[in-house]
């Protein structure tokens, strides 16, 4: 049999997810590899979507805000995502933090149906994920907590995807810059890192994962809001993480742009992780 390849796309994630997939079989088979995928990047979706109301972080959240000491039974995939983000904050001394979503609704960056009153929120006084006590797949908090999962559910999902393919098949799934691989054959990859349609960037391929993030689509910059200092950062150019999955890989990203080099190139090392930044004139620095 001869080999068969397909190339779908959805609206997903708040992002397009993009599935490349090729095998000796034929393309009806791919066709429903490809919808297993889809609907379980939907599914993760509908799990830890910040947008979303009925959204098991979304009741996570009303949670930590309403009743911070009750300790919250979260499912397997919550919990997964959760305490990854907990290692991911101790390694890199708080600069990674996913509750933060406070101020990220404050600065309209995400939206405020939890708060209908702004006011409310502003005067709510937040914890970190220092007030955060996880056991197992209990959670609770000295503080009210409000967690967004931007920063890592896309890599998440897509890794839940790919697992569910076929060890036979080749290909990808890209959801937005979060990129994971299947016995993929190439040895590079392009990184966009500017808002011109020529400003890609080829870099090696250095593990089965990769996630990007950057100034692609705002002509001033990107700004990465940093837990530590309160405030955003302003970045130019693109910071592109290599891992052995895409979750490490898309949290990874933002400790690259707030970390200083040294910092940075210890919490990569420690993740198995290999970090590259790329300016804006095309430019690209590895970090480790």
């Amino acid at each position: 049999m001869n080999q068969v390849s397909i190339k779908r796309c959805r609206p997903l994630l708040g992002t397009f997810v993009e599935v490349n997939l090729t095998a000796k079989t034929s393309e009806k088979t791919l066709i429903n590899w490809s919808n297993i995928a889809f609907d379980e990047i939907e599914r993760i979706h509908q799990t830890l979507s910040f947008h979303q109301l009925d959204s098991e972080l979304s009741a996570l959240n009303i949670a930590l805000i309403t009743a911070p000491n009750a300790q919250f039974t979260m499912s397997a995939d919550l919990q997964n995502v959760v305490t990854f983000a907990q290692q991911v904050f101790e390694q890199s001394n708080g600069y990674y933090d996913i509750s933060i979503a406070a101020p990220l609704v404050a600065s309209i960056h995400l939206p405020s149906h939890l708060f209908a009153d702004k006011a409310a929120l502003l005067e709510q006084q937040f914890g970190c994920f220092a007030d955060v006590n996880l056991e197992g797949n209990l959670i609770s908090s000295a503080k009210p907590i409000f967690f967004d999962l931007g920063g890592i559910a896309k890599g998440y999902a897509v890794d839940q995807a790919i697992s569910l393919l076929p060890k036979e098949i080749t290909g990808s799934i890209n959801a937005g810059g979060d990129m994971r691989v299947i016995n993929w054959q190439k040895q590079t990859v392009e990184i966009k890192y500017s808002q011109r349609n020529s400003a890609l960037k080829k870099l090696p391929m250095l593990n089965t994962a990769l996630a990007s993030s950057g100034s692609y689509y705002q002509e001033n910059g990107s700004q990465y809001f940093d837990p530590k200092a309160k405030c955003y950062v302003k970045v130019n150019g693109s910071t592109s993480v290599f891992a052995d999955s895409a979750m490490v890989a898309d949290a990874l990203t933002k400790i690259i742009v707030l970390m200083d080099r040294k910092d940075a190139e210890k919490v990569l090392n420690h993740f198995n992780a290999k970090g590259i930044s790329i300016n804006r004139f095309g430019f690209s620095r590895r970090i480790n």
